[in-house]
């Protein structure tokens, strides 16, 4: 039936009413959340808290240190917000940008032509075509439905397809896994299902990662932590708070503030969005911003064969007859076969080279089924109505009787055909019409025709990228549809030869009924052939429930439940437009070559998120180590609430910036926690010592007696001290700029001895020196305090590489 849609004028019409297929929830934060997320975050509350709590004690004691303290801290914690603003609204604007690199479009019928738009031009009532791959975009009702089924388990949880006829409803969100249709646009824009539900309108689901995870165990230990010293704080000195002690209360504000690990997140955060960014730069759409951290925590990766390792450029290799067939007339139905099926698959296109009967006419079709792994076409040529199959060659070889059979294996053998893809293209002759064996195909006859062998264009870049990984621990498995031989050949036609006992297929696989022993198959195994969907989503879930970080790479709809079970979903730009909908990862052009690149990206990410943590997690210990000695040993607190900025700015704020732009390790990291435990244990507790021992002789050996300056004295060792422990992380063998590094660390000591011996009169020196409480010391004491700085950061660094080599066996 031909359909005309509508107008030009009734579009226009609807524009202009606003029935249009825009909807006002944004796929990435608006500016307006993440100023609301970014002000109202909890790190803001408690410092809220604690300026309130410092102000409220100004008014009672009239001291201006607290003043000072409550507008350094505001200060601080104004600049920090900014900061977080600005970065997240360049990262939403970067993420903008890459989603307008993925066209989504589809095809509608408009003035009886079939028009490609945007899914945002869609129109209220416009007819839209709905092929298998296809996402259903808006709300609407069946106009003409081909074998339709749907897919409805991203809306309901429930992956058992649902067959649709005319008239019946299909909602946004679901997706086509067979046979094709029409359906007229009802619910549009804000309207629709999806964009009802919450978990659907949001496209940038933020999936926390094995990394974030760690993150979000550190700041709740901490946050806890630091309740727990609070508490003690006031049990054994409430008598200070009582009589509103100034340097109590100053210190209760800042074992707070210090242990809120505020950049820690923003940065991880950063560290998301520029890996996107430049990943984006090079051909790959990141549609989850967490996805390529993901990545380089993946331990196996599964792919599909056709797409994936190949190109998905399939060519009629050769034609094997059956007895008695005319090559002509074999050629002619083919030709037939491929122009009158509505499923035009990569198959079809390939046997469509062949002229068909100008004069034959579709009658029905069953459209081709992964599950089923056949289609089936009803025709009628010179006045004769006639059924034909195409399917896979081992699948329907089955159904031939003994003497085709024993035919065609010999020509399969001596041919040696299992190194391609083989269909079986036959005739039905026992049955009248495809309706009435519709529910149940057991029962046919198939009188062969010939075998039907496919080639696939091998990518040239595969075989280097799986060397990468598998050079870096992570394990390759091919789960594919097709036969095992035709898959076992394309692996070594790329340079991966894998053994006949690393074969199993799906039918294998249903043996197994018991799930330890399922998943031990999968372990084992390289290569699975003739899998059905359900085949390939059992495989990922028996790998996830060994706690098995696990990747699914494919194109096609077949590859659709593994790739949304999967930790890591990525899809190539050519694939169905469901699979590129909820893979977290698609690779523009279909470069497989981008995978390594982004697995380095990830590694690079972890390694800036590990590096900046180690920074920021010593100075949480630092204080906590104080603070014990503090009150269990009455050993001086040296830090107040603007010195732990002051410490912020040197020893974190700084070097973290230089470490987020110019890192560029992409090593694996190795055990994660013990290494950023170990590190930061042995750091802080050499650099409070560090501090103890400046203050130990300046005052014994030099004779100084001042509180203040003794205190100065300390935090001026460590953070010489902590800028060494800078140094310690990022110095590492692999690193390209030592030498950046190195002055970048000597010019921030200088800067800050500057600050610390220079009596430099000037206003803004002054000030600033007066708002951090940079205490003048005398020049007489800059040997020694840079004697103790220097010989402590030796110390600190000989032991972070022995504790390298300990943890690791190497040299770091």
């Amino acid at each position: 039936m031909a359909y005309t849609g509508l107008t030009t004028t009734e579009v226009q019409q609807r524009i202009s009413q606003g029935l249009v297929n825009k909807s006002s929830k944004q796929k990435t934060k608006t500016i307006s959340e993440i100023f609301i997320e970014n002000i109202f975050s909890v790190f803001n509350l408690i410092i809220f808290s604690v300026v309130v709590f410092l102000f409220i004690y100004y008014i009672k004691t009239g001291n201006t240190e607290l003043v000072k303290d409550t507008v350094g801290v505001s200060t601080a914690a104004i600049l920090n917000l900014l900061i977080a603003i600005i970065q997240e609204i360049k990262a939403k604007r970067a993420l903008d940008k890459v989603n307008l690199l993925l066209k989504k479009d589809v095809t509608v019928i408009r003035g009886g032509e079939n028009t490609i738009i945007q899914q945002e031009d869609v129109v209220q009532d416009d007819l839209i075509l709905l092929e298998r791959g296809d996402q259903i975009i808006v709300d609407g009702k069946m106009v003409e439905a081909n074998h339709i089924e749907i897919d409805e388990s991203l809306l309901t949880g429930e992956s058992v397809p649902i067959i649709k006829k005319e008239n019946d409803i299909v909602l946004s969100g679901s997706f086509c896994i067979a046979g094709n249709g029409i359906y007229q646009a009802e619910k549009i824009g804000d309207h629709s299902y999806a964009m009802s539900v919450t978990g659907l309108a949001k496209k940038y689901k933020f999936v926390l990662t094995p990394l974030q995870k760690k993150i979000n165990i550190i700041v709740q230990a901490l946050f806890v932590i630091a309740l727990i010293l609070v508490a003690v704080e006031l049990s054994i000195n409430w008598s200070l708070m009582a009589n509103e002690n100034i340097e109590f209360i100053r210190k209760i504000s800042t074992i707070v503030m210090s242990l809120v690990p505020q950049g820690l997140v923003l940065l991880a955060s950063v560290s998301f969005a520029l890996g996107v960014y430049r990943i984006s730069k090079i051909g790959a759409i990141i549609q989850k911003l967490n996805a390529i951290e993901s990545f380089s925590n993946v331990q196996i990766v599964c792919m599909d064969k056709t797409g994936t390792l190949t190109q998905n450029k399939l060519s009629v290799n050769r034609i094997t007859l059956a007895e008695n067939s005319n090559e002509e007339e074999i050629k002619k139905l083919l030709g037939t076969y491929a122009l009158h099926s509505s499923d035009k698959n990569a198959t079809l296109r390939a046997i469509d080279i062949f002229d068909g009967y100008s004069d034959a006419k579709f009658i029905n079709e069953i459209p081709f089924s992964s599950e089923t792994k056949k289609s089936f076409l009803e025709v009628e040529i010179k006045n004769e109505k006639r059924i034909f199959v195409l399917g896979g060659y081992d699948i329907l070889s089955v159904k031939l009787d003994s003497v085709n059979r024993d035919f065609f294996q010999k020509a399969y053998t001596e041919s040696n055909l299992k190194i391609y893809r083989n269909l079986l293209f036959g005739e039905i002759k026992n049955i009248q019409n495809l309706d009435s064996v519709k529910s149940d195909l057991s029962s046919i006859e198939i009188t062969p025709l010939s075998i039907v062998s496919i080639t696939d264009q091998i990518r040239t870049d595969v075989m280097d990228a799986i060397n990468l990984f598998l050079k870096n621990g992570i394990t390759f498995k091919i789960l594919s549809g097709d036969a095992p031989e035709s898959v076992q050949a394309v692996a070594r036609e790329i340079g991966w030869d894998i053994s006949d006992d690393k074969l199993i297929t799906g039918a294998e696989l249903e043996k197994y009924t018991d799930e330890e022993e399922f998943t031990n198959a999968v372990l084992e195994k390289y290569i699975f052939a003739r899998l059905k969907p359900e085949h390939k989503l059992r495989i990922i879930k028996a790998l996830k429930k060994r706690k098995i970080y696990t990747a699914m790479i494919g194109d096609g709809v077949n590859d659709l439940p593994a790739i949304k079970e999967s930790d890591m979903g990525i899809a190539m730009e050519e694939g169905s437009k469901i699979t590129k909908e909820i893979a977290d990862i698609v690779l523009l052009k279909n470069k497989f070559s981008l995978l390594p690149d982004i697995f380095l990206e990830g590694n690079k990410i972890v390694n800036s998120v590990s590096s900046v943590a180690k920074l920021f997690l010593t100075k949480n210990m630092l204080v906590i180590f104080l603070t014990v000695l503090s009150l269990s040993a009455g050993l001086a607190f040296p830090i107040t609430p603007r010195r732990i900025a002051l410490l912020n700015i040197f020893a974190i704020g700084l070097p973290s910036f230089l470490i987020t732009l110019k890192n560029s390790i992409t090593d694996k990291t190795k055990l994660f926690l013990p290494d950023l435990f170990s590190f930061v244990a042995l750091s802080s507790s050499i650099i409070v010592s560090a501090g103890y021992l400046g203050k130990f002789v300046l005052q014994s050996i030099y004779g100084l007696q001042s509180d203040s300056l003794l205190n100065m004295v300390m935090i001026s060792v460590i953070i010489i001290t902590a800028i060494t422990n800078f140094l310690c992380i990022v110095l590492t063998r692999t690193e390209p700029n030592k030498k950046l590094y190195i002055m970048y660390g000597a010019m921030l000591v200088t800067l800050f001895l500057f600050f610390s011996f220079v009596d430099f009169d000037n206003a803004v020196v002054k000030i600033l020196t007066d708002f951090y409480e940079i205490k003048h010391l005398d020049s007489k004491y800059f040997l020694p305090v840079i004697s103790v700085g220097l010989a402590c950061s030796v110390v600190l660094f000989f032991l972070q590489k022995i504790r390298k080599y300990i943890l690791f066996g190497i040299k770091k």
